[in-house]
């Protein structure tokens, strides 16, 4: 994790103190600029880890701030995944996906026009897989669940699902196959079943 830092840039600085003693003790003002930094780490952060098990990075967001999909990857298989990033100092928290306006990686959300990865990429959600990845650094642990529909996140439980999507396509196959009374459902918020601890 220590490559995903750089240790003179005064906002990392704060970010490694807040690593380090927890954010309790930051002052008002670091928690409220660390924030957007612990995001950005934790992007990096899944870039690494999915790196090692050959997802090629196709776009990524260059920094702190509000705006569509943070990672857009080459997933194995060729698989084109769209993935929201959520990074805390808490520990024992899972960050939620934010409903402001509309809910993160639900298909309107993907689609909506000021995504730019998505948008610079030409592509919509009925082109891409999408995923949620969560990297608590107070436990140093890692979750991640994807969709097939935007509609559905399926919690990853062992980290070779990630090197394989075909589980992920068969479910949706499966589900748009069922009678609707058998079909399962589910919301964008299955990451809690999953956690994976950070090299």
């Amino acid at each position: 994790m220590e490559n995903c830092l750089d240790r003179t840039a005064a906002p990392d600085v704060v970010f490694v103190k807040g690593w380090r003693t927890g954010p309790g003790a930051l002052a008002r003002s670091e928690r409220c600029a660390v924030a957007g930094v612990t995001g950005h780490v934790a992007e990096s952060v899944t870039e690494v880890l999915l790196d090692r098990l050959n997802w090629h990075v196709l776009w990524h967001f260059t920094g702190p701030g509000r705006h569509g999909v943070d990672l857009v990857f080459l997933a194995p298989g060729d698989v084109v995944v769209a993935i929201e990033v959520k990074g805390t100092l808490v520990r024992g928290r899972i960050p939620r996906l934010s409903g402001r306006d509309m809910t993160q990686m639900s298909a309107a959300w993907v689609d909506k026009a000021d995504n730019p990865g998505m948008a610079e990429l030409g592509l919509q959600s009925a082109d891409v897989y999408g995923g949620v990845f969560v990297v608590n650094f107070a436990d140093m642990t890692w979750r991640t669940a994807l969709t097939a529909d935007f509609a559905t996140l399926r919690p990853v439980t062992e980290t070779k699902q990630l090197t394989d999507l075909h589980w992920l396509i068969d479910d949706l196959t499966r589900d748009s196959e069922a009678p609707p009374t058998t079909r399962r459902h589910g919301s964008l918020t299955g990451l809690a079943r999953s956690r994976r601890h950070v090299a």
